[in-house]
């Protein structure tokens, strides 16, 4: 009962015309703001949200015990906006999407422990809102009341997650359908719920985390299916005739989704190569320097020379006489190039794994191993060779550095890494689990 009060209490507030949403921003603004008593600065600044940054709009001299920003002709978007001291300090924020000239009086925080808006009821919510947000409360009444206003798309998009139907699992083969049908439904409707085209949501710190969706929610997690899943994803901000500011809102989500893949597992490598020669290649607002251009560029580069496909140059390092061996000398059918290091934990557990797997199928599969330690700890590189028995080509940056740095040409910040190519040095398969070894070596007996 107490819920449908206040529901409609705040339709009573506002009731919004549907179109509103749709018209232009008027010119002219005037805001007055009553400071607390404590508050004696010279200047206080406006400041707006564009996506990511925030932009001073207008500054105000303390004159007759209030700040007035006025401006008649200026176009202030609908957004989220704040009154700040020069250092930063946050002395109110507010919203402004209806009403561009009203009071906020700042003296009633001590009595009332908020601030008392006049002419803006759009505020008297927004400050409800803000309220309900702090002591976890139910924020569906705020959408439902004025689902077009701002405040409306803005919680609709941060807070409301879309709802997935429920679908019938039944028997095994049951199951496995109705998994495909959510998955399907989850990548297809996952953002639903945010308006990517409604240009004052950047105006907004509107945060959708697509690191969540896209290394979680998206299934499988083949590149195929990602990119499939970014394609559409990408395309909820561009109208046929884009504006500046939907592009400038693609690419802010274009970085979220670089800085996702960038460092992501090396399955991912394809993914962060597509996004960067699709879209960030050709794309030019604020939000993506021409120098993180450049950048992003470059380590697409070194992910794309090691992709599953690409030839490699011959790799050549010292084995524990100092003797050079090259791929090039191999002549088995696949040789497998395992970069590692005696000192990593991972490393240590996996190698023997793998001196199993080369002991009964080296023969069969027709490969041999060049294991190469990447750091010049000699001592510890031979004590573990001798103690688990590595009886294929040992070689170590401890007896002379190879001709090229396997680190920085294969691109890999951690150890082990593990590539195979084939006799024309072709890379066949890459930095897979040591656990998908049998399976990796099936399929390459099955071409």
């Amino acid at each position: 009962m107490k819920q449908f009060f206040h529901f409609l209490f705040l339709s009573f507030l506002i009731i919004l015309p549907l179109w509103a949403c749709s018209q232009p921003n008027p010119a002219g603004f005037e805001i007055n703001f009553k400071p607390p008593q404590n508050i004696i600065d010279k200047y206080v600044y406006l400041v707006g949200n564009y996506g990511t940054k925030t932009w001073v709009v207008d500054s105000a001299k303390f004159a007759k015990k209030q700040y007035l920003f006025k401006n008649k002709k200026e176009v202030l978007p609908s957004g989220f906006y704040s009154i700040r001291l020069k250092n930063g300090k946050i002395l109110a924020d507010f919203i402004i999407d209806q009403t561009r000239n009203f009071t906020m009086d700042g003296t009633t925080i001590e009595s009332k422990g908020k601030l008392t808006f006049l002419n803006s009821e759009e505020n008297v919510v927004f400050q409800q809102f803000k309220f309900a947000l702090e002591n976890d409360q139910n924020l569906e009444v705020y959408y439902n009341t004025a689902p077009e206003s701002l405040l409306g798309k803005f919680i609709l998009a941060q807070y409301i997650p879309v709802r997935v139907p429920e679908f019938h699992w039944g028997s095994h083969e049951g199951s496995e359908g109705a998994a495909q049908q959510y998955y399907k439904y989850l990548i297809n409707h996952y953002f639903d719920n945010v308006d990517f085209k409604d240009e004052r949501l950047m105006h907004t710190p509107l945060d959708i985390n697509v690191k969540e969706f896209f290394l979680e929610s998206v299934f499988p997690q083949t590149a195929e299916v990602m990119i499939d899943a970014i394609e559409k994803f990408l395309a909820r901000f561009i109208d046929e005739n884009p504006t500046q500011v939907q592009k400038d809102n693609q690419d802010i989500y274009l970085k979220k989704l670089i800085h996702t893949y960038i460092n992501a597992e090396p399955k991912y490598d394809e993914v962060f190569i597509y996004l960067v020669d699709n879209y960030v290649a050709k794309t030019n607002t604020e939000f993506i320097s021409s120098a993180e251009r450049d950048v992003f560029k470059r380590i697409a580069d070194r992910k794309r020379r090691t992709l599953t496909g690409e030839t490699i140059p011959a790799f050549e390092s010292y084995t524990i006489d100092r003797h050079k061996i090259s791929t090039a000398d191999i002549k088995s059918k696949y040789t497998i190039l395992w970069f590692w290091d005696p000192d990593c934990e991972h490393c240590s557990e996996y190698t023997p794994i793998l001196c199993d797997f080369y002991a009964k199928y080296h023969e069969l599969y027709q490969f041999d191993v060049i294991a190469c330690s990447v750091t010049e700890d000699y001592d510890r590189w031979v004590k573990f060779i001798h103690e688990h028995h590595l009886e294929w080509f040992n070689t170590s940056y401890a007896m002379g550095t190879p001709n090229y740095d396997a680190v920085e040409y294969f691109n890999f910040a951690d150890t082990p890494a593990v590539f195979v190519i084939d006799q024309q040095h072709k890379i066949v398969a890459r930095q897979f689990h040591i656990d998908d070894l049998f399976e990796v070596f099936e399929s390459l007996s099955q071409e």
